[in-house]
């Protein structure tokens, strides 16, 4: 049997969140006997493919940026996914009523010290809705090389795999809110899967990569659940803002305390 609801495609890791991993550790502690690859692609290729083939994509990337809509729910929505006191509730304590739970929230999102860059909203006691306006295309810092950082492509083919089952977890549009053609979207997963290279797991190996310039993803397999078991490590370090120098599209790092 094919699990084929445990494929995910080619994406920089938490391209829609403003603090993301800048190195990532893969261990592979069980495989499976038939598929299950980690396909890796070049981020800093996939850019100066999109440029060229896709110019005018890529100056309305550049100029815009993303705007992402993240939902966070008391329960976990997806495999891999975060409740809403996973992400924020470090503070919270079990005998927190609801408003001081809120305020415990609203206290670590302020951490990333964005301002009108992301804001909040809640619609119910246990439901909120993130907004972060983020660059899409970064800088290598040794090289100064433009990147594609993003997961558009990903969700773009997830959605259609998974028929709408993820909807609303995740939006991305321009960063001016308008919505970014399907036929962009298409491209940009049609480039990366003329990129991408599979690992075949062997059991004990270790795969480490620069979440920069490098996207990754999982392939489906055969059999159950539990006969691929990949334990993956994330890194913290410099992740650059926008190639393009936009004071808007800066993203930094969530402030101590």
């Amino acid at each position: 049997m094919v699990l084929a609801s445990n494929q995910f495609y080619n994406h920089n890791e938490s391209p829609q969140v403003p603090h993301a991993p800048k190195y990532i550790f893969f261990y592979s502690h069980h495989t499976p006997a038939k598929g299950g690859e980690t396909p890796i692609s070049s981020s800093l290729e996939l850019f100066a493919r999109a440029q060229e083939e896709i110019p005018e994509f890529i100056s309305e990337l550049g100029r815009k940026g993303v705007l992402s809509k993240v939902t966070y729910k008391a329960n976990k929505q997806y495999e891999g996914g975060s409740t809403l006191r996973q992400a924020f509730g470090k503070e919270i304590k079990d005998s927190d009523d609801a408003g001081t739970r809120r305020v415990k929230i609203e206290a670590q999102i302020a951490r990333y010290g964005r301002g009108k860059n992301t804001t909040s909203e809640w619609i119910d006691d246990d439901t909120l809705v993130l907004t972060h306006r983020l660059p899409a295309i970064r800088t290598q810092p040794e090289t100064k090389l433009p990147t594609l950082f993003t997961g558009l492509a990903a969700y773009y083919k997830n959605a259609q795999v998974n028929q709408g089952s993820r909807k609303n977890i995740v939006t991305q549009l321009f960063g001016d809110g308008t919505l970014i053609p399907e036929k962009y979207l298409a491209h940009l997963a049609k480039i990366t899967d003329e990129l991408r290279v599979l690992h075949k797991w062997q059991r004990g190996d270790v795969l480490v990569y620069d979440n920069i310039i490098a996207q990754h993803g999982r392939q489906p397999w055969e059999g159950e659940q539990e006969d691929r078991v990949v334990l993956a490590s994330l890194f913290d370090g410099h992740v650059p803002g926008a190639y393009i120098d936009e004071d808007w599209a800066q993203v930094v790092q969530a402030l101590d305390g």
